[in-house]
């Protein structure tokens, strides 16, 4: 009866840190979660798909087909789209802890695998706090799981692999880990090809050096990168189908020749990121568990221990490899650095701490944990239900006219999102050529005789001969109304 009673109390202690971290979130960061140009992407996919609209959208290398299932699946509770959006994250960081609890392993004798996958997820939520608002500069990596968008299948899918993994070499039998790992390295792998750099290649150099080292049997190892890569290329085969909605040409994200310059970037932001002090102890805290993945996974290698020895290693190695990746494609989008925010907490979940705390110390936080996650229900509650004038400014403007405008994608996304019928906004760039970037391309695309605007937008480039348009001010927002005005659009880019 011991056991249910812990893993009850693990996830309840789970729900109340996620409940926290969302609610902090979703008040100090809600562009990011709410009405941020890339965050909204599966939101209008499931809207979309709820409404019946003809398909044939025009996606990055990532499909979000996970995240879109489970946001379509939500919606249907009716609690709106900030609502979804908010229970949606509290959704994304039980999933975080489901995947570290996988990765503790079973119960046995002196192991303690709830206890160590609910200090691994509290690491994970302070991490989260401390990044700061996504305004803040620094890195903002354990923040981004949170959101629709940004790779949370992701996170949780190499998770899900190395506590398989994890379970094979305790000793469960191959017959009933390997299905799930062919399974869930497939989806990752078609969904989002960034699972191979962040778990595909750390794990089949982490048991080739198992194997090497002799720490695991060479049947095991074998069984272990076939199943592994194996299913990995399968998933990658499968997105074959997709080929017409990936949109976004490999050159994009291989750029080699601009190493020097993502090597500057990782610079400038990990100097933004320690000077705040937030930042340093966000810093400090990776650091010190990534040391530790280092000390306990040497110590590990000396006992034999391939169980502790692997799951380390690819806490550290995980890592390095997304590092590799930023600098290899000369990129400098941070959220491909994630694997520095999940990974190295596995050394928690793993190898916890021993702690010895009196029963009273030991439900003082409890109760706190307790009256934390009731009190970040009405917290979060509010932040969703927070109103944007200017947003519902531009909504009902749009609407009321009964006309087709047109922006930009930073700044017309959001406002997408809330029509009735997104078509009455078009995406373009500055040129006014039609902007096929993560849109529904079979939208109708009517004649444009507005365009919004706000600070994000690039200056338009208007026809010649175009005639002056009446400004209507919705806050942040400017609508350039042509009235009966036809401006003609370009050839269609992505």
């Amino acid at each position: 009866m011991r056991r249910p009673a812990a893993e009850a109390a693990g996830w309840g202690a789970a729900l109340a840190l996620a409940l926290i971290a969302v609610a902090v979130v979703a008040s100090t960061s809600s562009w990011l979660l709410y009405r941020d140009g890339d965050s909204v992407v599966v939101a209008l996919m499931a809207d979309s798909l709820r409404r019946g609209d003809p398909q044939d959208w025009a996606l990055s290398p990532v499909l979000f087909l996970p995240e879109t299932a489970v946001y379509t699946v939500l919606s249907f509770l009716g609690l709106g789209t900030t609502g979804t959006l908010t229970l949606n994250a509290v959704v994304n960081l039980l999933a975080v802890y489901g995947g570290l609890r996988l990765v503790a392993g079973r119960f046995r004798p002196g192991a303690r695998p709830v206890r160590g996958s609910v200090l691994a997820f509290a690491a994970f939520v302070a991490l989260t706090l401390l990044e700061g608002p996504s305004g803040m500069p620094g890195f903002h990596l354990a923040l981004l799981t949170a959101t629709t968008t940004y790779y949370s299948a992701t996170v949780v899918g190499t998770l899900v692999i190395v506590g398989l993994l994890r379970r094979m070499l305790d000793g469960a039998p191959a017959v009933r880990g390997i299905p799930g790992v062919v399974i869930v390295a497939a989806v990752s792998t078609l969904t989002n090809p960034l699972f191979v750099v962040w778990c595909v290649l750390p794990v089949v150099g982490v048991f080739g050096i198992l194997l090497l080292g002799r720490r695991i049997a060479p049947r095991l190892a074998f069984v272990t990168v076939l199943a592994v890569a194996g299913s990995a290329a399968a998933g990658y085969l499968v997105r074959a189908p997709f080929a017409a909605n990936i949109v976004a040409a490999g050159g994009n994200y291989l750029r080699p020749d601009r190493a020097g310059a993502a090597v500057g970037h990782l610079a400038e932001v990990s100097g933004a990121t320690v000077s705040r002090w937030n930042g340093v102890l966000w810093t400090a805290a990776l650091l010190a568990l990534l040391a530790a993945c280092v000390v306990v996974g040497l110590r590990a290698w000396r006992r034999h221990d391939a169980v502790t020895i692997a799951v380390c290693a690819v806490a550290v190695t995980g890592p390095a490899a997304s590092t590799a990746l930023v600098v290899i494609a000369g990129t400098d989008a941070d959220r491909y650095l994630q694997p520095w925010a999940f990974l190295p907490i596995l050394v928690l979940a793993v190898r916890p701490p021993v702690l010895s705390l009196p029963r009273a110390v030991s439900a003082v936080v409890a109760g706190a944990l307790a009256v934390g996650g009731v009190v970040a229900v009405p917290l979060a509650i509010a932040a969703a239900g927070r109103g944007d004038a200017d947003l519902a400014c531009v909504t009902r403007w749009v609407e009321q006219s009964g006309r087709t405008g047109a922006g930009q994608f930073w700044t017309v996304r959001a406002p997408k999102l809330t029509l009735a019928d997104p078509s009455q906004l078009i995406q373009v760039d500055n040129t006014l050529r039609p902007y096929d970037w993560l849109i529904n391309r079979a939208e109708g695309r009517g004649p444009v005789t507005f365009l919004l605007q706000d600070a994000a937008s690039v200056p338009f480039v208007l026809p010649a001969g175009a005639v002056a348009a009446d400004r209507v001010e919705c806050g942040r927002y400017t609508i350039l109304d042509f009235g009966s005005r036809v401006l003609p659009l370009g050839e269609p880019r992505s």
